[in-house]
């Protein structure tokens, strides 16, 4: 999926700036179609198969992370409890179901036999059945029903000399593909070489009656098996047919391999992000960051865009998916750092106490090397280290938590910054913060637009924002675009907030403008309670 979304900003690159090329390339393969239609049926089935396998593929390889971790996060969950059910034991057990979105309840059971839960008005003696025994010698999972034996859930039993603590588990994994494809074609269901009598799914049981599209089996016991409806293959096949009507024709194969072959040399993304460092042609944009407490500028985000001669701005969606993939973030990043640097200091930022966020990928926090060259170049500036902020984000897994961790405690010594970007949205969630030691978050736009709405993920954002008081860390909402979400934020202690509300990224004249124009009064009357 991901190698289709980069061959689409690709081939509209392309379109931006070389409209005329696909033209006979069209044609040619209109003629071809008729050709092309004796082959559609086995190439689609092919397609649908494959990006089926891969999607699962993830979910699987989910499944095998989440699984490896439970020992570690079971066993720091339980240290929070004296195992007496007091008020201190209901006071965790309340606060960790509504700050963890993964857990839809948690309760202990005592060795004398009394209980208690974050839910005590929801029946606790559903009868439970074995999926594995023992994960590990502290660690069993259960299956039990809920919704009037409608659904069915994962429990994680932890036990040890005081009792037991059962984890009620919400099936996020589990529904992973089904919202991808729809609620009746795709099934998950987990079983034990144990117990295969036992099993845990999702979705329409006589899928059960299919051959499994894919399976695996863990150290552990647990076997994962995903199943597919023919009738979604058979969707698939059909929607296909169009864009696979290029595999049939002989002539149109050997056009379109040559014509390729033609772009990759000249016109490949790859080579067109190349030749935009040689000219310079990536130049940062600015987006505020206010305090709403004091409608005061508490500094901005620096973005990255692209601008090719004789084409429109390139959105960084274009181009930075496959950039962060293809290492040619580093090189950017560089380019955005020095022009950056300079306009700085012609704004005389050092005067403030303003910070500049710099967007940063894992990759770079493992390269201290990389980081080195990346603050040689601020260092060039008057910008006081504890004006930087680097903001990492989550759309790619940290490989290297050790090494990244001390990069961040070095630049933490010179005192500068590091922010977690788009919170609760990519691979690491909030477990990056613990093993990272990171202080400051930045909660996603996607939280921030169902404010005001009845959109499940509202109470995602109360949670994450919990989370972030509960911890003592500096908050930043991303994407504020109403006086709504903006008084939602503050009133709940999240003053400091960047959006289309405060301005949209500028290119440095218009910021520098803004930083000069910039008055202590809000077209929105924030009250804080």
């Amino acid at each position: 999926m991901i190698l289709e979304r980069q061959t689409s900003n690709h081939n509209g690159l392309a379109k931006q700036c070389q409209p005329n090329g696909y033209l006979f390339f069209v044609v040619v393969i209109t003629l071809c179609a008729s050709f092309a239609l004796m082959f559609t049926g086995i190439a689609s089935r092919t397609y649908i198969s494959t990006m089926l396998k891969y999607d699962a593929q993830e979910l699987l390889s989910t499944y095998s992370n989440r699984v490896e971790r439970y020992p570690d996060s079971l066993y720091a969950l339980s240290e929070k409890f004296r195992f007496d059910c007091s008020e201190d034991d209901q006071h965790y057990l309340e606060q960790i179901s509504y700050s963890d979105y993964m857990i839809r309840r948690i309760s202990l059971q005592l060795k004398n036999g009394i209980k208690c839960s974050s839910f005590d008005t929801i029946e606790s003696d559903r009868a439970m059945k074995p999926l594995v025994n023992n994960v590990n010698k502290n660690i069993s999972l259960w299956v039990v029903n809920e919704l009037n034996d409608k659904q069915q859930i994962i429990v994680a039993e932890w036990k040890n000399h005081l009792g037991s603590m059962f984890v009620y588990l919400e099936p996020l994994i589990v529904d992973s593909l089904r919202n991808i494809y729809c609620d009746d074609c795709v099934l998950t269901r987990l079983t034990s070489t144990e117990n295969s009598n036992i099993s845990f799914f999702r979705g329409d049981a006589s899928l059960l009656e299919q051959e499994p599209l894919l399976s695996s089996t863990y150290d552990n016991g647990l076997r994962v098996d995903i199943y597919v409806s023919p009738r979604l293959m058979n969707h698939y096949e059909q929607a296909a047919i169009l864009p696979l009507l290029l595999l049939g024709a002989t002539f149109g194969m050997i056009f379109v391999a040559t014509y390729r072959l033609f772009l990759t040399r000249r016109l490949s993304l790859h080579s067109l992000v190349e030749q935009g460092l040689a000219r310079k042609e990536f130049i940062p944009y600015y987006q505020p960051i206010v305090n709403v407490s004091n409608n005061s500028l508490y500094g901005c985000e620096m973005l990255a865009r692209w601008q090719r001669p004789g084409c429109d701005m390139i959105s960084p969606m274009e181009f930075i998916p496959y950039v962060e993939k293809s290492g040619q973030i580093f090189p950017i990043t560089e380019q955005l750092l020095s022009r950056a640097a300079r306009e700085m200091d012609k704004l005389n930022w050092q005067e403030t106490r303003q910070v500049i966020s710099i967007n940063i990928v894992p990759d770079q926090l493992e390269h201290p090397d990389v980081m080195k060259r990346a603050l040689a170049l601020l260092e060039e500036s008057n910008i006081s280290p504890d004006q930087i902020a680097f903001e990492v984000t989550e759309r790619k897994r940290f490989t290297d938590l050790a090494m990244a961790s001390n990069v961040i405690e070095q630049l933490r010594d010179q005192g500068i910054d590091v922010k977690l970007d788009d919170a609760g949205t990519g691979y690491g969630g909030f477990s990056y913060i613990q093993q990272l030691n990171i202080r400051s978050l930045k909660i996603d736009k996607m939280f921030v637009e169902t404010i005001g709405t009845s959109d499940i993920k509202l109470s995602l954002l109360d949670s994450i924002i919990a989370f972030g008081k509960e911890a003592g860390m500096e908050m930043i909402a991303e994407g504020v675009e109403t006086c709504e979400q903006s008084t939602y934020l503050a009133n709940r202690g999240v003053v400091l907030q960047q959006g289309f509300y405060f301005g949209k990224p500028m290119e440095f004249r218009d910021f520098a403008y803004y930083c000069k124009s910039i008055v202590a009064s809000s077209p929105c009357a924030v009250v804080l309670v």
